[in-house]
């Protein structure tokens, strides 16, 4: 029994020495998801993606703050007042930043109610019997009453004499 429970502690450390490193890991993922790149060229990266030495320098800052015990928000709050929100992948969803978020979806649905009402219109108006571009519009004024026919007649008889 002694033996059994002995293994147990042994799997639990050993497993808990290789998950902790995991999760540090993941962590630092986080965090370099969660900010852009600082160089001096303004690469434009997601610090996770980029591949500068300020990136690398950078990682290795971080992995000693997150080892020195500090959470990923904290570290992202800390890099936000040093450098301003800019270091921000995403914009943050409070405040005007919402505008960022909302405005494609708000454009994707007003274009769409545009598109449809447009449809609409060009449908009702086949409906009606316009004709489609090409076609002969049929004359309104076709069947001309004989009063006016002969008051044309009239008019053109005049003229000839």
């Amino acid at each position: 029994m002694r033996r059994l429970f002995s293994t147990w502690i042994v799997l639990a450390v050993l497993f808990l020495g290789v998950a902790a490193p995991a999760g540090a890991a993941s962590m630092l993922a986080d965090l370099e998801n969660a900010l852009m790149c600082k160089c001096k060229d303004k690469c434009g990266k997601v610090l996770i993606n980029c591949t500068c030495d300020t990136s690398n320098k950078t990682r290795a800052d971080f992995q000693k703050l997150l080892d020195s015990g500090l959470t990923v928000q904290q570290i992202v709050q800390q890099q936000v007042a040093l450098h301003g929100e800019t270091i921000l992948s995403a914009p943050t969803k409070i405040g005007f930043n919402l505008t960022a978020w909302v405005t494609p979806f708000a454009a994707i649905l007003v274009g769409g109610y545009g598109v449809r009402r447009i449809l609409n219109a060009w449908i009702r108006g086949k409906k009606a019997g316009t004709p489609a571009s090409g076609e002969k519009s049929p004359d309104p004024q076709e069947p001309i009453s004989s009063n006016y026919s002969r008051r044309l007649q009239e008019e053109l008889d005049k003229l000839e004499i």
